[in-house]
């Protein structure tokens, strides 16, 4: 499979990669979960002092710490026992061997009390007709959906919780779920694992009397947040910059090997990689700055570019890796990109996209490959690692990582995630998930993707355009396909059509934006604002007459607009300038459903984030709704004139008669 890097680059890229550095260093900053020290909070936080000192021991420049006060202070445990002390005394869990063991927020305590069992403890149902008060409450809910029920309602002293939302407790019953107490203020929860919880329910259901003892220390502590950055300087040929970035903490007090100290590795090791390279002359000094950053999730990133703006104009792309390298075989995963949403349609998809999907056509057993006893065709594979196939997935947006604030910011950013990953947010998230193969892999595509956003320069812009179009016909074509099967399932030719209309806006958008690349080369620009043009004028031409000509074989007329659709067509949303951007929400999904007693249906996450981002003061609500309809699926319209008329009673755009 062809690239836009030279075979040469490529072997030597592959050969410098390193997947045991990578989970050398995951070890390093998340080999188990340590106690945070008191002097940290004073000074640095181990893992910032750890890639601070690495990153300057690789040679890269402007290597610093970032730090950015918070308002609230960082809760810490230092003590977490639960005792059963009724029918037989034996610690059922210690904060000291599983640190997921005492739920975050929980206040020091030292309570021996009965053990009751309320079901999940979400609703007051659970409750009925049981005497809690002074109680330890047993359920399978999560504990900061019950605390305000059963310690503030009903008086009990404190929970224990064996519900586990994000891992799999069937499969690995042993695994204890990250909990969160909530704003339930002077109480504690334990967290057990499913087998622990259930050997409990069964000694109260046979009518045993279970008393426990809870122990608890924790304190807060005035923290800060750090971030480390480093960067390789560009050659000067452009003040523009390309941002790989990881969430080195969630929060401070919690660490996860896989999420996040497995992105944080990665993008150290392709930091000391390219910068080795860079020096040895095997690749040249990027044309545009490459700057590395490791942040507290989501406001850790809030907070960087806040201070620098400038750096913001800057920044052309970014790659955020949310959790990498994991081992296929214990996890079943498979390495995932994160498209930009429909709004923000760019180049950074395409670029990155040719090398995962080079990664993976040549790293998995084909039939073909027979006569060389189905071996890979380019093996990338560490000596540490295992040689298990690269499986990838490219999928559509979802936030929930730090590429969304970047999008939030006008920045076309990608999310790199492994998932899914069985051990995600439970004590089982730990560095033997992590496959130094699957390391290598994912820091090569990191760096393959990086490079050329960094040094794509001039008359080289119009290749980058050229592999676009490529990719755009592929999906225009599969959106051709989706919109006559959603027009025989009862859609109309007007909205069929306009999908298609939209789709080649869209993608000749994708084509336009390797522009940025042009620089001062004369033409370029012109070159490929000509190439999008006619991509989208031919293609809505061609799709069209197929859409009339499929609707025409199925006795399908044209339908006038409803009386929704109607005044949904003369309204163009403007945004006030004022109102902030198109900011990215946290969701996948479309827009919210009501039923029976519930709240009339209202437009809600990423569907919301989407019309807002859509709005660019010439399309009308009706455009719109259609628009972000051909991203997550029909969606009613009426949804989008409630939305917008909302936001217009509250300041933040405007909605204008055509």
């Amino acid at each position: 499979m062809k690239t836009l890097l030279p075979q040469a680059t490529i072997d030597a890229m592959v050969a410098e990669i390193s997947g045991t550095l990578a989970l050398n260093h995951m070890i390093e900053i998340a080999g188990y979960e340590r106690d945070r020290l008191v002097e940290e909070y004073k000074t640095v936080y181990r893992e910032a002092a750890y890639v601070e000192r690495m990153a300057k021991q690789y040679g890269l420049e402007d290597v610093h710490i970032e730090r950015f006060p918070v308002t609230a202070k960082q809760w810490d445990g230092e003590l977490g026992e639960l005792w059963m002390t009724a029918p037989v005394k034996r610690l059922i869990i210690s904060y000291r061997d599983v640190a997921a063991a005492l739920a975050t927020g929980s206040k020091t305590a030292d309570a021996t009390a009965e053990l009751i069992y309320c079901g999940r403890g979400a609703d007051k149902s659970d409750y009925a007709g049981k005497n809690i008060n002074g109680k330890i409450v047993l359920i399978s809910g999560t504990p900061g959906a019950a605390a305000a029920l059963a310690v503030r309602e009903f008086g009990a002293a404190g929970i224990v919780s064996f519900s586990n939302r994000t891992g799999k407790p069937i499969d690995r019953p042993d695994q204890i779920a990250w909990s969160s107490v909530g704003g339930a203020a002077g109480t504690f929860a334990f967290s057990l694992s499913h087998r622990a919880g259930m050997e409990l329910v069964e000694m109260l259901e046979r009518g045993e009397k279970v008393t426990v003892r809870a122990r608890v220390k924790a304190r807060e502590y005035e923290a800060e947040m750090q971030v480390p950055t480093a960067v390789i300087k560009g050659d000067g040929t452009t003040d523009q910059e390309v941002v790989l970035a990881a969430h080195l903490f969630e929060g401070v007090a919690k660490q996860g090997a896989m999420d996040n100290a497995s992105g944080s590795a990665l993008i150290l090791e392709v930091a000391r990689a390219w910068k080795k390279a860079v020096d040895e002359g095997v690749v040249p000094r990027p044309r545009r700055t490459v700057r590395f950053l490791w942040v507290p999730e989501i406001s850790g990133t809030i907070a960087y570019l806040r201070r620098y703006p400038d750096e913001v104009k800057k920044t052309i792309a970014a790659i955020s890796v949310d959790m990498a390298g994991g081992d296929v075989s214990k996890g079943h995963n498979s390495f995932r990109m994160m498209r930009t949403p429909y709004s923000v349609n760019h180049w950074v998809n395409d670029v990155s996209q040719q090398f995962f999907e080079f990664v993976g056509d040549t790293n998995r057993e084909k039939v073909n490959n027979r006569r060389v006893a189905y071996a890979y065709q380019y093996p990338i594979l560490d000596p540490q690692g295992t040689r298990e196939q690269f499986y990838y997935n490219i999928e559509k947006h979802y936030g929930a990582s730090d590429h969304v604030v970047y999008l939030g910011q006008g920045i076309p950013a990608l999310l790199y995630n492994n998932w899914p990953d069985s051990a995600y947010h439970t004590s089982e998230d730990r560095v033997f998930n992590a496959d130094a193969t699957q390391l290598k892999r994912a820091g090569f595509i990191a760096w393959a993707s990086s490079l050329v956003a960094a040094g794509t320069y001039g008359t080289e812009a119009l290749r980058v355009a050229e592999m676009v179009s490529g990719y755009a016909a592929e999906r225009s074509g599969r959106m051709l396909g989706d919109t006559l099967r959603w027009l025989g399932d009862g859609g109309t030719v007007r909205a069929a059509i306009n999908r298609t209309r939209i789709t080649y806006a869209r993608e000749a958008d994708a084509i336009r934006s390797a522009k940025v690349f042009a620089g001062s080369e004369a033409g370029v620009a012109a070159k490929i604002d000509a190439m999008a043009a006619t991509f989208a004028e031919s293609g809505i031409a061609a799709d069209t007459a197929r859409i009339r000509s499929y609707a025409a074989a199925r006795g399908m007329g044209e339908i006038p607009l409803t009386e929704t659709e109607a005044e949904a067509a003369k309204l163009v949303v403007v945004r006030k300038p004022d109102a902030g951007g198109g900011g990215m929400g946290f969701g996948g999904g479309g827009g919210g459903r009501g039923g029976g007693e519930q709240e009339p249906a209202r437009l809600t996450g990423m569907g919301a984030q989407e019309a807002r981002a859509f709005a660019d003061g010439k399309r009308s609500v009706l455009d719109i709704a259609d628009a972000v309809s051909s991203e997550f699926g029909a969606m009613d319209v009426k949804l989008f004139l409630d939305y917008f008329k909302e936001q217009a009673k509250s300041k933040t755009l405007e909605l204008i008669s055509k």
